[in-house]
């Protein structure tokens, strides 16, 4: 090989690495992203992400912030949107409330990136989790008793003390045997029952109420909600089991989270009805 042909080898080498250079560093934008533009077999790689991290601060707002109460959601969504471009969706399903504060825009045609978003989610208090858990569910005398007693605080009408006096009556009365029951004119439930004690029979009453009332929180941090309950019995083979059941308990969940969605529209923001 000459030198010629070597010298016009090295060249051609040097002039490949210098258009690869070059290429290397033609950076571009395209509709706010920024990228490298690199010869046929190399990779395209955005550096959009890695810019955006060397700088003093993000290029705009995103993520997504989980707030514990209402009124801490409606500060957050107060202080970051904007009436143009932000929408809440009430999702009663889900008892959730996620403002999308990046949304498209109302007013202008501009799409939004629709990432930075605020989310509520109402969830029920410890003790409406109590009621809503054995909803339905018979329960045996003593166990009865025990939940009553255990929970005597929510019950609101009768007084808690009356139904206390009731609680501990049928602790105490487990081991007899009860014969027959019958409604009366007060709305009460009477039970008849026979029982032995030192080697005596006997006999007695007890009247508990068909029906009470308790009067809580149905959400965590939220206002108090009286619910009905329909006391139910079953009488058999001379012992009795009892349960509850919740006077449409599904409906002050919603009645309780349409307040929520009132509030929220408080701020003048737009709320729909829906998933985001």
């Amino acid at each position: 090989m000459n030198t010629q042909t070597n010298n016009d080898g090295i060249a051609a080498a040097i002039s490949k690495i210098g258009a690869m250079a070059e290429a290397a560093t033609a950076i571009q934008e395209i509709n706010g992203t920024t990228h490298l533009v690199v010869p046929d077999g190399y990779k395209h790689i955005d550096l959009t992400a890695a810019l955006e991290k060397a700088g003093a601060a993000p290029l705009r707002k995103n993520g997504t912030v989980h707030l514990g109460d209402l009124a801490s959601f409606n500060v957050y969504v107060a202080d970051q949107g904007e009436m143009w471009d932000t929408y809440i969706y009430a999702d009663p399903d889900n008892l959730t409330l996620t403002a999308v504060l990046n949304e498209h825009a109302k007013i202008k045609d501009e799409a939004g990136w629709r990432d930075h978003r605020a989310v509520y989610k109402a969830e029920l208090s410890r003790e409406f989790t109590t009621w809503m858990q054995l909803n339905k569910k018979p329960m045996e005398q003593e166990d009865f008793a025990i939940f009553l007693e255990d929970n005597i605080a929510d019950v609101v009408e009768p007084s808690g003390e009356a139904l206390l006096q009731i609680a501990l009556t049928l602790q105490a009365k487990t081991e007899v045997n009860f014969s027959s029951h019958k409604r009366l004119d007060n709305g009460q439930i009477q039970f008849a029952y026979s029982e032995t004690v030192d080697a005596r029979a006997g006999t007695g009453m007890i009247e508990i109420p068909r029906e009470f009332t308790i009067g809580l929180r149905l959400f965590k941090n939220g206002d108090g909600y009286k619910v009905r309950a329909r006391l139910k019995y079953r009488l058999g083979a001379g012992k009795l089991k009892f349960w509850y059941e919740l006077d449409r308990a599904e409906n002050a969940i919603e009645d309780a989270f349409q307040a929520y969605v009132n509030h929220a529209r408080e701020n003048g923001f737009t709320v729909l009805i829906g998933k985001p």
